[in-house]
């Protein structure tokens, strides 16, 4: 399907909508000025073993050291070791690493540590036989995962790039010889960029509102994908990607804890510090029992989870309570509807199967925070029991609602505890037009904007 990428800069972060067809399937936030580890690559060094954990401590130059767990490998104290990282700081825990080494491409990911081939779930039958017996006799005790794009490539193109791919990784495994010190080698791509990389074939149009943005990107493309320049527009008014896109309708729907179905039905999000449950609710009564009646309500909630989970990245433990169904064959139904609705994604999930309590069980690769944990904060007024927006989801709406005022000198009234984040956006975009007041009467998630005549 025909996708779009808009791309949002605001003073500190930078929000990414990927859409198929008319519908925001994927957000994504970045802080422009914090480090990226998930799928950075780092020269390590141990510097002690995790008793009792089965792995060891890593200093990859950070503040803290991360912790990688080993599946057989031998490490001592004062070995060097090329890592990657598989998850970022998520409260109390620390970064997580893999020896696993894992490159991505525009054609393949290679996985010089392993000796697996595998192909994208997009890939057709005859597609796959095509490319393994393609690929297989240039392999040479290394493994790599053959991406959708592939299907399109020549023969040539493909042995390039994992030609490429491997001096590459030579070249970071050459810095664990001589003069060492734990650093960061190769940073991963930002989300923006990352989005372009995984899905370059199916982008129609790419609009970024950020003329900094706009330059990176077309720099990237440049080298990455040149055919694809003719599809990048600068966009200054993020008011117009809004009215075209429906951003602003995305991320409340990404926010949103109760989700309605067509059926009438409604399944309700819960994220928790140790898991995400998600309940589901029976609509109408439309078939002739009522196993039947929680059987269509399930499947039709099974396509907005897959989705939810995609567009909210949820990862972890994912608790899902549908609606009890007492034939065995239904319950596989459901399990196969959900897989196939995760898609691609599904290479992320295990799905374990409903428990004795008739809830399914399933866990997502988490890399960090989830959309919602990224948006919002704990509420300042309730001690912590609810959340409230985040200051750059707070900002961005306020933008978009000032530039559909138009010209004209305009009041913006915030609540107690947002002024200096809202001076600090509306500076940087040099908008002397705007005033801002603070008002102690406002709720923390309003605000209202005034036309002085």
């Amino acid at each position: 399907m025909a996708k779009k990428l808009v791309v949002l800069g605001s003073k500190n972060d930078v929000f990414s909508f990927l859409l198929e067809g008319d519908e925001v399937v994927k957000i994504r936030l970045d802080s422009k000025d914090r480090r990226r580890v998930v799928g950075s690559i780092f020269l390590g060094k141990v510097k002690r073993l995790a008793r009792g954990m089965g792995g060891v401590f890593v200093d990859i130059g950070l503040d803290k050291e991360a912790y990688l767990p080993l599946k057989g490998e031998m490490l001592k104290v004062g070995d060097w070791i090329l890592v990657q990282g598989v998850r970022d700081e998520l409260g109390e825990k620390g970064i997580k690493l893999t020896n696993r080494i894992k490159i991505p491409g525009k054609y393949i990911v290679y996985m010089p540590e392993t000796q697996e081939v595998k192909c994208s779930s997009k890939l057709s039958t005859e597609d796959k036989c095509k490319l393994l017996d393609l690929i297989k006799e240039d392999l040479h005790n290394e493994g790599v995962i053959l991406r959708t794009a592939s299907a399109k490539a020549s023969k040539e193109d493909i042995l390039r790039e994992l030609q490429q791919l491997r001096g590459l990784y030579q070249s970071l495994k050459a810095r664990l010889k001589g003069n060492k010190k734990p650093q960061l080698l190769l940073e991963e791509l930002p989300q923006h960029l990352g989005l372009i990389r995984s899905h370059w074939s199916d982008l129609e149009g790419i609009f970024c509102n950020d003329i900094s943005l706009w330059h990176q990107i077309s720099n990237f493309l440049e080298g990455f994908e040149p055919s694809l320049l003719n599809k990048l527009y600068y966009v200054k008014d993020t008011s117009a990607l809004d009215s075209s896109f429906g951003l602003r309708e995305a991320l409340k729907r990404a926010l949103q804890k109760r989700l309605w179905l067509k059926g009438g039905g409604y399944i309700v999000i819960e994220e928790t510090e140790a898991m995400t449950v998600i309940d589901v609710n029976s609509g109408d009564a439309c078939g002739d029992t009522q196993e039947e009646n929680a059987l269509r309500t399930n499947l039709e909630a099974v396509k907005e989870i897959a989705k939810q989970i995609i567009l909210r990245d949820l990862g972890g433990i994912i608790m899902i309570d549908f609606i009890d169904m007492k034939e065995q064959g239904n319950k596989d139904k459901v399990i196969n509807a959900l897989k196939e609705a995760l898609g691609e994604d599904l290479c992320n999930v295990q799905i374990y199967g409903f428990t004795k309590l008739g809830v399914l069980e399933m866990a997502r690769r988490k890399s960090g925070k989830s959309l919602t944990q990224m948006l919002t904060e704990d509420c300042p007024h309730c001690n912590g029991s609810g959340r409230v927006k985040g200051d750059n989801l707070y900002v961005l709406e306020l933008d978009l609602d000032i530039e559909n005022c138009g010209a004209g000198f305009v009041e913006v009234y915030v609540p107690k505890g947002r002024k200096g984040a809202v001076e600090g956006y509306i500076n940087a975009k040099k908008m002397d037009h705007v005033v801002i007041i603070e008002d102690e009467n406002l709720d923390y998630n309003k605000y209202e904007i005034r036309h002085v005549r």
